[in-house]
């Protein structure tokens, strides 16, 4: 099976199966075949079954000889589409054929699961990539840069000391402070979380805090004092608890190798040539350069 892994052998493979779908494809529609459609057995029993699976039972006599007829007009319709040359020039089908490329690629890259060993491998080399974040519980009292002006940070700093000076030392204390349209109270939330109703700079410095009442602290609303309150360090898991994660991403790494590969194997087959010069003058805007226009 690890012979499945290798992104060559994925490419022989592929290789042989375009190969053989090329040459199916010509004896199908040669001269004296084109004009024949074919609705047999195979052809029958796989629109019955997809009727089946969509309206959980089978299909009625009228209702199958739809589906064979609406076949029919499908495969009479694509022929005549080929025979006067509509796919071609067509970005919509030429993208939708580049994607059915690399979707086959992609297929046979991942006939074989991943090993436990491959795994462990691949989840040791990116270990940081899941790191779990540190989390912190705070409150905090907020102060509106609007209404209080240049005053604001020391009008923070006076709260700041008299909460200091207050025993016990209230964990909360809203009050104190401004209105505010969001919570005061947040439960071991991860800096993403934070940074994304307080801003980058709060949620960065408020892992720096010690516990207990701190600030004042900037956020994107105005100044905040801020209690310090549980705290969970950030760590990195054992593969068992990312694991599905990790499946995930090795998966889409080998599939990202597949379609490198076959694009250098099948790239050796064609003989590229490129126009530097026009490159040239179309970065310098000289006349002559194409004209784009620009992406609606």
């Amino acid at each position: 099976m690890k012979l499945l892994r290798e992104p060559l052998f994925q490419f022989a493979i592929l290789g042989g199966l375009l190969f053989a779908i090329y040459a199916f494809a010509s004896d199908t529609f040669s001269a004296d075949e084109a004009r024949r459609i074919e609705m047999n057995e195979a052809e029958i029993t796989f629109l019955a079954a997809n009727w089946q699976r969509q309206w959980q039972r089978p299909p009625m006599e009228q209702e199958l000889r739809a589906l064979v007829d609406a076949r029919v007009r499908e495969e009479v319709l694509y022929r005549e589409a080929l025979a006067v040359g509509l796919d071609q020039n067509d970005i919509v089908v030429r993208r939708r054929m580049v994607q059915k490329m690399e979707m086959l690629s992609q297929d046979l890259a991942l006939l074989a699961d991943p090993t436990d060993t491959e795994l462990q491998a691949f989840f040791g080399e990116r270990k940081e990539e899941y790191t779990v974040p540190a989390r912190l519980s705070f409150s905090h009292i907020y102060f509106n840069a609007d209404s209080r002006g240049a005053a604001v940070e020391d009008d923070a700093r006076r709260v700041l000391a008299d909460l200091r000076g207050m025993n016990p030392v209230p964990e909360r204390a809203p009050e104190l402070g401004d209105r505010f349209m969001l919570p005061y109270d947040y439960s071991l939330r991860a800096p993403l979380e934070v940074q994304q109703q307080f801003g980058s700079y709060f949620a960065e410095e408020i892992l720096k805090l010690a516990p207990g009442w701190q600030g004042p602290v900037a956020s994107g609303y105005g100044v905040h004092l801020v209690y310090v309150g549980d705290r969970v360090e950030g760590r990195i898991p054992e593969l068992a608890e990312v694991r599905d994660r990790v499946v995930n991403d090795y998966n889409r790494d080998r599939s990202e190798r597949a379609n490198a590969a076959l694009y250098d194997g099948l790239r050796t087959n064609y003989e590229i040539i490129v126009d530097e010069e026009a490159i040239a003058r179309a970065l310098s805007g000289q006349p002559g350069a194409p004209q784009v226009s620009p992406t609606p």
